[in-house]
């Protein structure tokens, strides 16, 4: 499974409401993005505090805890780990103290010209406390600017940060009286607000707004190169020119939620879509088309509706697995997928099968899926997939393997079809999403599907 760095979500209130259980609320909706941690930067008696824990945003703020913090102006995040261990010494929001004065910040992406900064930071003595490429961020406001955090402005923050560090980011910065959202110049990860009479609310995803009821007119994406600043006075922003764009296309494929609006385009809509083109360059005589949940979902309603085969649910997802208590050998590993992935043999038994799925990057869950469907009787299980094949590794926030351990960038199809032991296997190529995309392709990030890549400029 490929996973991403992290969600955040921003609140600042103008009616004196209490921002922290709309921050709460945002991140249980963007929990997807991150389960190990979750964390809260909020405002006490003119200080800024924070509060986070291992764990999901229900463990992390569950028992009444919540009620122990009130602020007009807080700001949160769920982490899933690309660079640092998973613990709480690398859990965001960080808070920082100079002169006596805080901020706190919670970052999504990964920054590409993180170990030169960190080698340069402690040339000149500069002492890290995490393992985050985050902490880079908060050294280089403080030494750059080296003035009081009040007298900061948007556009101090703003130039330091576009100037020096290299996307991918989208960042939250929380100050005791205004709130500042920042997405990096290639706008490589999405990022939201939402202005209503009680606030201002910033997101990784517009459908974390969802449960503020949040009508659409009044849902802004921001712009590549820009910051916002969200204070009691009112909405500013500073944006650098126009320069070339590289949307990441894994958020359409598997990140984002599929009633997320992403880069311009609804995630499920494009899924689907990706499930239709994977349906026209790889049909196959079958039965029924079965989605692995969820994310493979939508694609698999669009192969289904092209192919004009029946879609099917032969798998469940459980959504209340935790680890199996079998010795740590293979039968464990069987267990904990039929565990996810319950088959449903009523469905499967007897039937050829289509297995429509977002990606594969190992390959060792779509062996052991394609085996479980076919011990529960499965006649053929032809597998597709609705993206290109992923043979390239990403440093701007996704976690893919090592390209040694990418499946699709060690093997052909045929020696692909023999080591998960299916019948068939296709996927959806590059040129008909270009053909799908048209003239929006050029913006897209495509990175991990091309082989021997170029260094692409950040600057």
């Amino acid at each position: 499974m490929i996973m991403e760095s992290c969600g955040i979500f921003g609140a600042l209130m103008l009616n004196g409401e209490n921002a922290v259980p709309y921050v709460i609320e945002g991140l249980i909706a963007l929990q997807h993005r991150g389960q190990e941690s979750a964390g809260i930067a909020y405002v006490e008696k003119e200080e800024l505090k924070v509060y986070k824990k291992m764990g999901m945003v229900t463990e992390v703020f569950g028992n009444g805890v919540m009620k122990k913090f009130k602020s007009f102006n807080a700001i949160g995040h769920v982490r899933y780990s690309t660079r640092g261990r998973s613990d709480i010494q690398n859990s965001q929001p960080f808070h920082v103290r100079f002169r006596n004065e805080h901020f706190a910040i919670a970052h999504n992406g990964q920054i590409e010209n993180a170990e030169d900064l960190r080698n340069y930071f402690e040339k000149t003595g500069t002492i890290f406390l995490t393992e985050t490429d985050t902490e880079i961020i908060l050294h280089m406001l403080i030494k750059k600017l080296n003035k009081r955090i009040s007298k900061w402005t948007l556009e101090d923050i703003a130039q330091i940060i576009f100037e020096n560090i290299f996307p991918s980011y989208s960042l939250l910065i929380l100050f005791k009286d205004r709130m500042i959202a920042v997405r990096d110049k290639k706008g490589y990860r999405p990022l939201f607000y939402y202005v209503s009479k009680e606030g201002y609310f910033v997101s990784s995803e517009d459908s974390a707004f969802n449960f503020l009821n949040a009508a659409s007119e009044k849902v802004y994406e921001i712009n590549p190169g820009e910051a916002i600043e969200f204070s009691v006075h009112g909405v500013k922003k500073y944006r650098v020119p126009d320069t070339e764009k590289m949307f990441c296309f894994f958020e359409h494929i598997y990140f984002a939620r599929p009633d997320s609006n992403i880069f311009g385009k609804n995630v499920h809509f494009v899924r689907k879509k990706l499930g239709e083109l994977c349906a026209r360059e790889n049909p196959v005589d079958a039965d029924i088309v079965v989605p692995v949940l969820d994310s493979g979902f939508s694609a698999a309603i669009g192969y289904s509706k092209e192919s004009k085969i029946p879609i099917e649910m032969g798998l469940m997802r459980n959504r209340y697995v935790g680890r199996t208590f079998i010795s740590p050998d293979q039968r464990e590993r069987e267990i904990g997928v039929k565990r996810k992935l319950p088959p449903i043999p009523e469905v499967i038994k007897g039937k050829k099968i289509v297995l429509v799925d977002d990606s594969i990057v190992r390959g060792t869950t779509m062996k052991k899926i394609v085996k479980m469907l076919k011990d529960s009787g499965a006649k053929e299980v032809h597998v597709r997939i609705a993206s290109p094949k992923v043979i390239n590794t990403c440093r701007w926030g996704v976690d893919i393997p090592d390209k040694r351990e990418l499946i699709a960038a060690n093997f052909s199809l045929d020696e692909m079809v023999k080591e998960i032991e299916a019948d068939s296997i296709g996927y959806v190529s590059l040129k008909s999403i270009k053909s799908f995309l048209m003239s929006e392709y050029d913006n897209y990030c495509f990175n991990c599907f091309i082989e021997n890549i170029k260094r692409v400029n950040t600057r």
